[in-house]
């Protein structure tokens, strides 16, 4: 540590221990497969572009889902479905925005009677004081998840509305959503994610989650697949099984908890909007629970480094 560089606080020099020991580890875990990787590095070429225009793109991009729901022609039975869709699409809206912006992490420490004018201000702060405002982050984040999977899950099965449209908007909710999440971490701790310094982590975090969700759109659209072509049927066939694994896969299952009793086909599909929103809801909490978790110890390892001049793990160097 530099003589100019103030002390570390008890509660820093631990948070620094601990973050550490996080990174080495995370470094020491195994390489992936070759396919999995080769999977990865295909999905972040595709991302690569969107991530490099993070500011704009939240705002142009993420209220189109929200108007493309809302201006659909449907039959009347469909409409409460189609509206409580759009409801919660924009309650991921107004999460987006929110989290984009820097005014609010500095409102919430004027509030606690921290001298903060602009982000850079928050450098000066303890650990432990940025800390407070970002505990609930992930736990919301995972909600968020929750409630925008399962709108998209839901609206992939309303016809018209629906259809593959809807999986391609679940994606770009879910691109905004994880670069709103990974600027929220960043701003907590006096960072700009969109500077020449940190986009490199920005565009990581989001690879990473986007390749996470890539076999989700597959089971989603599965789902959807066999549940069209089941509509109506009353008996199973082979064709029907073996074009439709996720269906044969839910008789197996049915079977077995029924003692090998025999499954109706219109049960199975029945069944598929529920794996559809289940999956969706499911994966999209996870992913960006982890995202949110990641995001806030590389923001809290690089406050710690700058404000104390100390070198960053070497996996982050």
């Amino acid at each position: 540590m530099s003589t100019g560089a103030p002390e570390m606080s008890a509660y820093e020099t631990q948070a620094w221990a601990d973050l550490n020991d996080y990174w080495r580890r995370k470094a020491e875990r195994r390489e992936l497969p070759p396919k999995v990787s080769r999977a990865v590095e295909a999905t972040s070429t595709k991302v690569k572009g969107a991530a490099a225009t993070t500011g704009g793109f939240i705002r142009d991009i993420t209220p189109q889902p929200v108007k493309d729901a809302g201006g659909v022609v449907l039959d009347w039975t469909f409409e409460p479905t189609v509206r409580a869709v759009v409801g919660l699409l924009e309650l991921v809206t107004e999460t987006v925005q929110e989290f984009t912006d820097a005014d609010k992490v500095l409102d919430y420490h004027r509030t606690e009677d921290h001298d903060v004018q602009s982000l850079a201000d928050l450098r000066l702060l303890d650990l432990e004081h940025l800390d407070a405002f970002t505990r609930t982050l992930a736990l919301r984040s995972r909600f968020t998840g929750l409630v925008e999977g399962g709108a998209m899950g839901l609206l992939t099965f309303v016809p018209v509305a629906g259809s593959v449209a809807a999986i391609g908007a679940d994606l770009v909710v879910m691109h905004a959503l994880s670069t709103a999440i990974a600027t929220r971490a960043a701003h907590a701790y006096g960072i700009d994610p969109t500077s020449d310094a940190e986009r490199h982590h920005l565009d990581r975090m989001l690879r990473k989650a986007w390749a996470a969700q890539v076999p989700k759109s597959g089971t989603v659209k599965s789902a959807k697949d066999a549940f069209q072509a089941g509509a109506g049927r009353v008996r199973w066939s082979e064709k029907f099984r073996s074009d439709h694994r996720i269906a044969h896969a839910m008789e197996n299952l049915l079977k077995q908890m029924g003692n090998g009793k025999h499954v109706p086909i219109e049960k199975v599909v029945t069944k598929m909007p529920a794996i559809a929103v289940v999956t969706s809801a499911g994966v999209n909490s996870a992913v960006l629970g982890s995202l949110a978790k990641t995001s806030v110890r590389y923001s809290q390892t690089v406050h710690l480094s700058k404000k104390h001049d100390l070198p960053l793990p070497p996996n982050l160097a």
